[in-house]
């Protein structure tokens, strides 16, 4: 047998190292964003009943402190009210990024991995609203009056995972597509 011979395509249902990477990302992310929450939340003295209230840590003074923040909306406080609708999309998009991952042919580690982020965060996040009917986000960066809204450790994980597969579908190797003609 050739060691040059690619690997025998995986079925579908199969499940794969690279899918269990994935998946210890995804309990991996969802845990150290419900653990920060919470250790934030106790820290920073935030009470789900007063959104905006709560202790302030200055990490950078002039640019990055923890500031507790109840967001009952999405990215940037958007649809803010809507828990019940964001709710329900949360949850359907979280089933239909874990069946991608568990059903995926795809030999990308990348993309495994960056979906495997967004689940986690998605996850911590459906968690909180859930529970509170809104999210807890501490993380601020800001210059002078200029503020960068509040954040948590699940939006760094679905932001940072958009990323990866952005710089995969932008950048990523492709193989050239076969000339026309060539009976390939």
């Amino acid at each position: 047998m050739s060691s040059d011979a690619p690997p025998p395509p995986t079925r579908p249902g199969v499940f794969t190292p690279r899918k269990l990477v994935a998946l210890v990302i995804v309990v991996l992310g969802f845990a150290s964003d419900l653990w920060t929450k919470g250790w934030m939340q106790e820290r920073l003295g935030m009470d789900p009943d007063v959104v905006h209230q709560s202790d302030v840590i200055e990490v950078i003074p002039g640019c990055f402190r923890f500031q507790g923040n109840w967001n009952t909306g999405i990215t940037f406080g958007l649809a803010a009210g809507h828990t019940e609708p964001i709710l329900m999309f949360t949850a359907a998009a979280c089933a239909v990024i874990l069946g991608i991952v568990l059903l995926s042919r795809s030999p990308s580690r990348l993309l495994l991995v960056a979906l495997a982020m967004i689940l986690g965060g998605a996850l911590g996040n459906l968690y909180d609203r859930w529970k509170w009917h809104k999210v807890r986000d501490f993380v601020v960066l800001y210059v002078g009056d200029w503020q960068w809204p509040a954040f948590n450790v699940a939006d760094t994980l679905i932001v940072v995972g958009v990323v990866l597969i952005l710089w995969r579908e932008l950048f990523g190797h492709r193989a050239p597509a076969p000339a026309k003609g060539t009976g390939a």
